[in-house]
């Protein structure tokens, strides 16, 4: 069953392309395509928020409160835990100078520049 804005839209599309021509019937169909899909896409994400299956669409996820993505977080927190263990370890178990363990952490140091200029990138 064909919605009546979707077959409007179809409608506006061959009219469009009747009276461009054949030289714009590839862009009049991709846009009518692009438009038909994200129609689609939208009853489809209504449908199953309705029946509670697979979560709310994305629009509404930010909406309801959810807690922010923190998986930035991730390296320097994983990047001190190491450096700790890893000093402790290097000082006192493998008996390394100080020269060691200072390109350890100079090693993190970089690692956790590059990481916070591509999560800023990212952004």
């Amino acid at each position: 069953m064909v919605t009546p804005d979707l077959h409007d839209e179809a409608t506006a599309a061959y009219l469009a392309r009747k009276e461009l021509g054949p030289e714009y019937e590839r862009a009049v169909l991709e846009s009518f395509v692009a438009g038909a899909a994200e129609s689609i896409d939208q009853r489809v994400d209504d449908r199953l928020a309705q029946q509670g299956i697979g979560g709310a669409p994305q629009k509404q996820q930010g909406q309801q409160g959810q807690q922010p993505d923190n998986s930035h977080l991730a390296v320097p927190v994983f990047s001190l835990l190491f450096g700790v263990g890893g000093s402790i370890w290097l000082t006192a178990g493998a008996d390394a100078d100080s020269n060691t363990v200072f390109a350890m952490w100079l090693g993190i140091v970089l690692v956790n520049i590059v990481s916070a200029l591509l999560f800023r990138k990212a952004r």
